[in-house]
């Protein structure tokens, strides 16, 4: 059960909507259970579109569960696919119609498809940038809606510098599980930052991101407010979940991925304070 929650990427859309979440909080505004909703599905619906496209590249029995997983349950993947998608665009514009977010949103939603389409495309000539970019799309999501109501003009923007925060997160996240994945990546033919710089180099790039991390967990704490230092614990706690993970050299890389998708929902203790 708990595997089949994270083969179908639905961590992630947990971890999404727990972002989403921790920016309205800090921010002081709220809104609607169909945000929440729609960032949901499109997260899911953008996953799984990219899980199939892998799965679709692999001409034999794929090694890795996930991709078996998309490979077995193709069409009804594609299936489940549409219908989300459909009903995710008539969501939109029953609830989004008369709000700036409808079209921001859709513009988003175009512009993180086609570069990824074109990331596939490009094979290993685009692979550096994939999960750069994959960063840049998840964090995009995750704090459109709560920027479109933001009021710039009399509320305070400290926000912004959790912003980069969760950028440098995610991207720690994708670059981390490239390096897990290497070795079955380019033996399925899939191309990541990790199968075009080696190992010793990703492992590297994965220590300057630890350092640069936990730098900025201590700029945060040393140069925000008290007000800001419980959103800093919580994302200190993410980042360390990783770099912990990443110093202890898991031999179980499933159950690594796991714990560190499910890491991305340490924002939903918000809810309880």
């Amino acid at each position: 059960m708990v595997e089949n929650f994270n083969i179908l990427s639905l961590d992630v859309v947990s971890g999404a909507c727990a972002g989403m979440y921790f920016f309205t909080d800090m921010m002081r505004i709220s809104l609607f259970w169909y945000h929440y909703l729609l960032l949901g599905m499109a997260v899911w619906t953008i996953y799984t579109f990219d899980h199939l496209l892998d799965a679709r590249k692999i001409y034999r029995h794929a090694l890795t569960k996930r991709h078996r997983f998309h490979q077995e349950h193709f069409r009804g993947l594609v299936g489940a696919l549409g219908a989300v998608g459909i009903a995710g665009l008539l969501l939109a514009f029953r609830y989004l119609r008369a709000t700036p977010l409808l079209e921001v949103g859709l513009l988003v939603f175009l512009l993180i498809v086609l570069i990824m389409l074109a990331l596939h495309w490009g094979g290993e000539r685009t692979a550096v940038a994939k999960e750069f970019s994959i960063a840049g799309f998840y964090v995009a999501g995750v704090v459109l809606a709560p920027f479109l109501r933001h009021d710039f003009e009399f509320a305070p923007h400290p926000w912004l510098v959790y912003v980069l925060a969760y950028f440098l997160l995610a991207w720690y996240n994708l670059v981390y599980l490239s390096f897990l994945d290497g070795e079955l990546d380019q033996a399925e033919g899939h191309h990541s930052i990790a199968t075009v710089l080696g190992k010793n180099k990703t492992r590297n790039l994965l220590w300057v991101l630890s350092l640069l991390g936990l730098g900025y967990a201590v700029f945060l704490f040393s140069d925000l407010s008290s007000y800001y230092h419980r959103y800093t614990l919580i994302w200190a706690l993410m980042l360390l979940v990783h770099v912990i993970s990443f110093v202890e050299r898991p031999e179980n890389i499933a159950s690594a991925r796991r714990r560190l998708e499910a890491s991305f929902s340490f924002p939903l203790v918000l809810l309880l304070v």
